[in-house]
């Protein structure tokens, strides 16, 4: 027979044990009120859910809009974007501070490099440039290239890296890396 457990006691041993800590009632029951630490703070981990959400809090600048086109709970979203510190409400505004790093093959100085580049911005400039670079090489329109002539991207070590934008250069490395990457790979973020 399995042991009868004694709730009322349990309960009252764990508000004692937290105001030993100088913990408040509210935090020894484990939910905190605004501006208490909690006891147990965990980030959020990321997925894929939390991804899409983020990307239509972008788009749309509404926080439960965007938790409930990607399919996860506000109040998780909301958890997730405080606890990465990947966003704040300045008004009725939101401002998106994402500065994950991202790894992402990179097309500069002749060659296709992999390297960490340093936030959002930096792979999005990035991102653009690889899908012009795609596009030239199916179409061969130059002018594809044109906006990324002297453009560079920064690395997570402080250093730029000049976007190739030379036809020659750019079919040279197409036939030398012939393949293709799947989305997940092109856009890899590291925590």
């Amino acid at each position: 027979m399995p042991r009868q457990r004694d709730y009322k006691a349990e309960y009252q041993r764990r508000i004692a044990n937290a105001l030993k800590r100088g913990l408040s009632r509210s935090q020894a029951r484990g939910h905190a009120r605004a501006g208490e630490k909690p006891i147990r703070a965990k980030p959020v981990q990321s997925d894929a859910g939390l991804e899409t959400a983020l990307r239509r809090l972008r788009e749309t600048g509404n926080q439960s809009l965007a938790a409930k086109d990607a399919g996860v709970s506000a109040e998780r979203f909301r958890r997730f974007l405080h606890s990465n510190g990947l966003a704040e409400r300045r008004g009725k505004q939101w401002r998106i501070a994402d500065n994950r790093t991202r790894r992402m093959t990179v097309i500069t100085s002749g060659d296709a490099v992999e390297l960490t580049l340093r936030d959002f911005e930096q792979a999005s400039l990035n991102g653009k440039h690889l899908a012009a670079v795609s596009e030239f090489l199916r179409t061969i329109e130059t002018d594809l290239l044109a906006p990324f002539i002297g453009q560079s991207v920064i690395d997570a070590a402080g250093i730029a890296h000049p976007l190739e934008t030379d036809p020659n250069t750019l079919f040279r490395i197409d036939y030398t890396y012939s393949g293709s990457e799947e989305y997940h790979q092109i856009y890899r973020i590291i925590t």
